[in-house]
């Protein structure tokens, strides 16, 4: 809540010096994480009061903070919706949007940030102070036209980061699509359920006569998400125009075609199987993350929510769909995955990424009782510390990338090197003889000692089914009598692990 003052421009505000933890990388990607679950669980979602409950449940989980709220605008009041916290706050009461932090968020259209409540001529202290809340950070629920906002409480001082403040604006640009998704759906089912079977309500050029009709067709042709009734035999009967947008083509274009035409064909028996099952009753709705073709040729990954409508005589009708488009969210959701099995440094796989491919191979070679010969290298540079010492830690750090690139640059596209340590790696070799691996270790140890101001100690070891777990110790054992000989040596395998 506010006394209506303006934001003071450049105001500093520091937490206190013994605020809570920091939010880590961790903490943000497990936020995301639980972003992506969110949303299929909105998507699925019927009423304003289930939206409200899982998002300031979320809100408080993917923050961290003692307290999260979801406020409504009802014309120029604020609605206390719903919260998650530590103490009740101010859940169903009602305040002018003048007088509230919420109702500012709402009118500027733009977030707020408030590391000290007291020091900060938004808030009426007197109104927060039998509250926990010393800091505070709200956001707007759909920022063009806000219609609510949703509000995160700590109650030690604290400045949010960017980082927080971003997975709480996504969840608020998520909970905006999710409510007027209910708001079309309920209209929707009114519509299903008061027109008669041969209503012309499903077809393209119908147009609605009464005030009903005509508040679903401004809802159906305005709504956030893409928005499409199928006939049973997959055509598509009516499109919005976000789903246009998502797809690239017209209405007129889309009139034409089946859902099966623009669905990759990867996904298209899931999502026929889905369809199926919903027809005979089996299920009430289903969701599933598909692509479709759009008209300029590229991919565009959607999350489909789909459930039927029916007749007065309970025979299905028609398909809806609600398409929400999710590409971006994916390229995101594959830039982390990346960024948590890569190493940042060198961009070869890490150590958890390596130990899950190798356990990818133990399985395989479990499930044959033939399997290919395959190896590892143990790969220590030789060197790193005095490059260091004498030209810097820059130096240090562009010898271990141009070491890990011409090391990739020999390996075939099977193999798998990942960094394990500050101047080790490793190599898994599958299909490789020792014959094999001897002639590659001999060949990574002369490209590096010509191409790099240092060189390599390799050391190789065999794998068979039952000698997966000790592979990379023998390995580092044969690396350690290669370094013993001086630097560009390799050494291994141990002669009584050689294969015929």
């Amino acid at each position: 809540m506010t006394s209506g003052v303006s934001p003071i421009a450049g105001q500093a505000q520091k937490p206190a010096e013994d605020g809570p933890t920091p939010f880590s990388e961790a903490d943000y990607v497990r936020g995301m994480t639980r972003l992506t679950d969110v949303i299929q669980e909105l998507s699925l979602v019927r009423t304003a009061h289930e939206v409200q409950r899982i998002v300031a449940t979320t809100a408080r989980e993917v923050t961290g903070c003692d307290g999260a709220t979801v406020v409504i605008r009802e014309h120029d009041m604020c609605f206390y919706a719903d919260e998650d916290a530590i103490t009740p706050l101010w859940k169903g009461r009602r305040f002018p949007l003048e007088a509230c932090i919420s109702g500012w968020v709402m009118l500027h259209k733009q977030p707020a940030v408030i590391p000290d409540i007291y020091a900060d001529a938004r808030v009426p202290h007197d109104a927060y102070r039998p509250t926990f809340v010393k800091s505070l950070a709200m956001v707007p629920i759909r920022r063009r036209d806000p219609l609510g906002a949703l509000g995160t409480y700590w109650a030690q001082l604290r400045h949010p980061t960017e980082r927080e403040l971003a997975l709480l604006q996504a969840l608020a640009d998520v909970t905006s699509v999710a409510m007027e998704n209910v708001q079309v759906h309920a209209v929707l089912e009114q519509q299903i359920g008061e027109r008669p079977a041969s209503s012309d309500f499903l077809t393209l050029s119908g147009v609605p006569s009464d005030s009903r009709d005509t508040t679903f067709a401004a809802a159906f042709a305005n709504a956030p998400i893409g928005m499409a009734v199928i006939g049973l035999d997959g055509s598509f009967q009516r499109v919005n125009g976000e789903f246009c947008r998502i797809t690239g083509y017209s209405s007129e274009a889309l009139m034409g075609m089946t859902f099966q035409d623009i669905t990759h064909p990867d996904d298209l028996d899931i999502d026929l199987a889905e369809a199926s099952r919903l027809l005979a009753g089996d299920i009430a709705s289903y969701q599933m993350d598909k692509r479709y073709y759009s008209q300029g040729g590229h991919v565009v990954w959607v999350r489909l929510s789909v459930f039927l409508v029916h007749d007065d005589a309970g025979e299905p009708q028609a398909f809806i769909s609600h398409i929400e488009d999710i590409s971006a969210r994916r390229r995101d959701e594959e830039m982390l995955r990346r960024q948590a099995t890569l190493d940042a440094l060198t961009g070869v796989y890490n150590r958890n990424r390596f130990d899950e491919e190798l356990q990818r191979f133990q399985v395989r070679a479990s499930r044959h009782a033939t399997v290919d010969e395959a190896a590892v290298f143990m790969i220590d540079l030789d060197g790193l510390k005095q490059v260091n010492d004498q030209h810097g830690h820059g130096a240090g750090d562009a010898y271990l990338r141009n070491v890990a690139d011409i090391i990739s640059r020999r390996l075939r596209l099977s193999d798998v090197l990942a960094r394990i340590g500050g101047d080790e790696f490793v190599v898994l070799l599958p299909r490789t003889t020792a014959a094999q691996a001897q002639q590659m270790a001999q060949t990574l140890v002369e490209r590096v000692d010509a191409l790099s101001p240092g060189s390599i100690c390799i050391g190789i070891a065999m794998i068979t089914p039952d000698t997966i777990g000790e592979a990379l110790e023998r390995a580092d054992r044969a690396m350690y009598r290669a370094k013993r000989q001086g630097g560009s040596h390799w050494c291994g395998p141990e002669p009584s692990l050689l294969t015929d």
